[in-house]
């Protein structure tokens, strides 16, 4: 190892970050980038966004100015080019001030990639398309989930049929993230197309505007936590799009997209380990300042020793994400890893808010501190891009288990 590399390893290890040894230079420029981002623009009135569950255009806006929206997508397409290690960075840094603007840029970041991917081929709308989704000028959502899905989202009730060379669809999914800001233009919709074997239709995925006729955009949900970003319910009362709204393979959608998006377990990881990295930050504020029984509180080894568990967490989950992140950006099969991270790290954050939560005792109560937050944020995380259970299950195929 040079010494250009060792002493930029040792200024990414002192940030706080636990495995240095997956960034380049480009990396921690990126991550400076960001922190001051967050410290500047994002921290300031996070949790009064959060009480008020409101998504903030102007923030959205600022991120987006930022090049957060587009960091997966070519530069020829109006993106960044960058690698999933630096998105991955880009959430983490978000998350350990604001996780609801975490989702918005992670939501973002995927449904631009995938949309990217499932148009190869199609130059012409991917110059109609991207450029704006880049900016962020143009939200896309992707929807998936429905409301008798779950965990089984190969489950799809949302059904489009053919009429000459349109097609028509009917159904309803749910809990779809950045489908009513003032930004929000499409969804990338997955819908069955004809009877399938044992109960499985197949599944093509379509690009249909989120004005079209037909297409009703619910009320926001009221939520327990990433409140301050934008989750609605959506309607499709026979909306007609043309032929050529099928994006990629036809009756292969759902699988074309679980299959490119093994990877996206990897940001929900690192925004994992920025909560937890959030947490450990407030909680070392708490502990230096309140006094207790004479002396600052992290003074007591009970404290002291639950302060400790919080960097542990911390710092595991960033190992577990970024060793998925390094390995995919080479070129390395990860499903197992992702797997793993991405159970791992939100496991982990959830027991860092808990404990944060826990030392602040009645102030970790009250929905103005940020460890209120925090905890708020963490639960979901065992729950989006896969639950843990589903994770547990990916692990255990890959060991050859008959799950």
């Amino acid at each position: 190892m040079s010494d250009q590399v060792r002493q930029g390893a040792a200024e990414f290890q002192a940030a706080g970050y636990g495995a240095p040894w997956a960034f380049e230079k480009e990396h921690r420029d990126w991550q400076g980038t960001v922190h001051s981002f967050c410290n500047d623009v994002v921290a300031p009135r996070a949790t009064e966004r959060s009480i008020a569950g409101r998504f903030d255009a102007d923030l959205a806006r600022e991120a987006g100015k930022l090049g957060m929206y587009g960091l997966l997508a070519s530069k020829d397409l109006g993106g960044e080019g960058a690698d999933l290690r630096t998105l991955c960075l880009g959430v983490e840094e978000v998350a350990t001030v604001d996780s609801s603007l975490a989702v918005t840029v992670h939501v973002q970041s995927i449904c631009v990639a995938l949309f990217a991917h499932l148009s190869v081929g199609r130059p012409e709308l991917q110059r109609e398309i991207l450029p704006a989704a880049c900016t962020g000028e143009s939200f896309i959502s992707i929807g998936l989930t429905e409301p008798s899905g779950g965990s089984d989202a190969g489950n799809i009730k949302t059904v489009a049929r053919r009429d000459g060379s349109d097609w028509i669809i009917n159904g309803a999914k749910q809990f779809i993230t950045n489908s009513g800001t003032p930004f929000s233009r499409y969804v990338i919709l997955m819908a069955a197309v004809g009877p399938g074997e044992n109960g499985r239709p197949p599944v093509s995925a379509f690009l249909v505007p989120l004005d079209a006729p037909g297409v009703t955009v619910g009320a926001p949900y009221v939520k327990l936590g990433w409140r301050a970003s934008d989750t609605r319910p959506l309607f499709f009362d026979d909306v007609r799009v043309p032929g050529t709204a099928v994006l990629g393979t036809a009756g292969r959608g759902y699988r074309d997209a679980l299959e490119f998006l093994t990877w996206a377990r990897l940001p929900i990881a690192a925004m994992s380990a920025g909560l937890a990295r959030g947490c450990l930050t407030d909680t070392l504020r708490f502990v230096s300042e309140r006094q207790s029984f004479g002396q600052p509180l992290g003074a007591h080894q009970g404290v002291a020793f639950q302060v400790a568990d919080i960097a542990a967490l911390a710092s595991t989950a960033q190992v577990m994400t970024y060793d998925g992140a390094w390995k995919y950006d080479q070129g390395l099969p990860i499903r197992r890893e992702a797997a793993v991270a991405k159970l791992v790290a939100s496991e982990a954050a959830n027991k860092a808010a808990y404990l944060a939560t826990q030392i602040q005792g009645g102030y970790g109560f009250m929905q103005e501190t940020a460890a209120t937050r925090h905890y708020q944020d963490a639960r979901i995380l065992t729950i989006g891009e896969g639950t843990s259970e589903v994770q547990r299950m990916l692990i255990a195929r890959g060991l050859g288990l008959g799950v």
